[in-house]
């Protein structure tokens, strides 16, 4: 049995697989992912590297949730240090994204995507950060009760604040 083609599928497999696992293995060795496969099996690889790619998005989503949820910031300066150090934590899958390795179409779509998933982190920074504000704000308030006013006592007379006695006036 002869040994895969330099930068033939199952390198291409094999880096994948490392790749979704979270590592960042080296491209060197690989080859471009154009016209050289076949028309089955580029489709097929091209499947595996936009999967292998979105699971490593989902993954850096996931920790950065966990991030935010165990320790939210409490302002803006501690919300852009977490996004700046989650932001290059994405560097890798820029790399990808931007290696001539890759077709330009699936390049493109990785980076649009890349964009989408910063902004999203910018936006839920901000949110958690605002909830953390109005957290702050709520707590400092005296809590407010709530009346129910069927429940209201009675004045003396008998008489519910609000109601009019039967048969006379409204009582002050």
């Amino acid at each position: 049995m002869s040994a895969p083609a330099r930068g033939g599928y199952a390198a291409w497999v094999s880096w994948l697989e490392a790749f979704r696992r979270g590592e960042d293995p080296s491209t060197e060795g690989l080859g471009p992912v154009r016209g050289g496969f076949g028309s089955y099996v580029e489709a097929r690889l091209l499947e595996r590297l936009s999967t292998a790619f979105a699971g490593r998005v989902r993954q850096w989503q996931t920790s950065l949730g966990d991030r935010i949820v165990a320790q939210p910031p409490d302002g803006p300066v501690a919300a852009s240090a977490i996004l700046r150090d989650a932001v290059a934590r994405l560097e890798p899958l820029a790399k990808l994204a931007g290696s001539p390795l890759v077709p330009p179409a699936l390049g493109a779509s990785m980076r649009d995507m890349l964009a989408d998933v910063r902004e999203g982190a910018r936006t839920a920074l901000e949110e958690a950060w605002r909830r953390g504000l109005e957290d702050e704000h709520v707590a400092g308030m005296p809590a407010q009760r709530r009346v129910d006013p069927s429940a209201r006592r009675p004045l003396a007379g008998g008489v519910r604040p609000g109601r009019v006695p039967e048969g006379g006036a409204r009582r002050n």
